[in-house]
């Protein structure tokens, strides 16, 4: 399988900050591979790899608590890339997570983050992919403090977190008081998945920066890039960005589809029945235009895509590709070369 990948922007502060807090240019090249050079490049990516070797090399010096929490408060929305820039102009808090949760895969591979409602809660937790090594925890904990600075500037200060939630199972002093100080909430360790415990209320929140009529350019251009066309019926376009957000979890149940879309299932299929289609239709189009994008992309493997597209194994994948397209995914990325 091809490297995760997350675009450079994402990295940049971190690198920056890194050089103040005891790490070289050199010694961060050496031990990652990242240089100002690719960081400044337009458009570049990085493994999440070469992310987890930086924040391992600045665990092994001093202070790095207040190293995390200063990178993460050099973080902007528009540092998140265009899908930052997009969240940026939303009307409200909760617009700018559905936001993130729907379009974050296109510069950020390593990991996907989901809002929900618990109770008297708004949980915001991340799935971070590959095996649990110290670096890949510690970019967990960085990822949610990047959270709360956000969210906190976009909706002027009117954060209050109720509990900070690390995958680690021990934090030293230093470094607990640190993310303790900047989320202004208790940190709990040992938990299944990072997350931040919030007031539910902040959803209803308005972004400072909010614009209509660029919030209109910028879902136009995210669900282009998406491989989604923006002129088709909008419950059915959500109904495919939907299903998207849900396939790394498996083929998910027309069900699971329309409450995610606040319909009744039956709803659902009689609305698709309207536009003359099918619930088992939509998914199978929709992994069929999303392969196709994939496959433009070299960086990822047919393993990695098939398990975007929520198949269990990859030779799953390639025969649903054989039936599109009487061609396997191989010969038809090569046919794009």
């Amino acid at each position: 399988m091809e490297p995760l990948t997350i675009a450079a922007t994402n990295v940049r502060p971190a690198y920056e900050v890194s050089l103040g807090f005891g790490a070289t240019e050199a010694e961060i090249e050496a031990k990652t591979g990242l240089t100002r050079a690719l960081l400044e490049t337009d458009g570049a990516t990085v493994t999440g790899d070469a992310t987890y070797e930086h924040m391992e090399l600045m665990f092994g010096k001093p202070r790095f608590g207040e190293f995390l929490v200063a990178a993460a408060s050099t973080h902007t929305l528009a540092s998140l890339g265009v899908v930052g820039l997009a969240c940026k102009t939303v009307a409200t808090v909760g617009e700018a997570m559905a936001c993130h949760h729907r379009f974050q895969h296109l510069t950020n591979r390593t990991a996907s983050y989901a809002t929900t409602v618990d109770g008297a809660r708004l949980v915001f937790a991340e799935r971070r992919a590959g095996p649990p090594r110290l670096g890949n925890l510690l970019v967990s904990d960085y990822a949610m403090l990047i959270a709360v600075h956000v969210i906190r500037h976009s909706a002027n200060d009117r954060l209050r977190v109720l509990a900070l939630l690390s995958r680690r199972a021990q934090i030293d002093d230093d470094e607990r008081h640190a993310y303790e100080r900047f989320v202004e909430a208790e940190l709990r360790t040992g938990a299944d998945a990072a997350a931040l415990w919030l007031e539910p209320a902040l959803l209803d929140c308005p972004v400072s920066s909010a614009d209509p009529e660029l919030a209109r350019y910028f879902a136009a251009i995210l669900a282009k890039a998406a491989g989604f066309d923006g002129e088709e019926d909008e419950m059915l376009r959500r109904a495919r960005i939907a299903i998207r957000d849900a396939l790394v979890h498996g083929a998910p149940a027309a069900a699971a589809i329309a409450k995610s879309l606040r319909l009744g299932q039956r709803t659902l299929q009689r609305r698709l029945g309207q536009l003359g289609t099918t619930y088992a239709d939509v998914l199978e189009s929709t992994r069929r235009t999303l392969a196709e994008g994939y496959l433009r992309d070299p960086t990822l493997g047919l393993a990695e895509i098939a398990y975007l597209l929520g198949y269990d194994e990859q030779t799953s994948f390639c025969r649903a590709f054989r039936r599109w397209h009487e061609q396997t995914p191989g010969e038809y990325r090569r046919a794009l070369a």
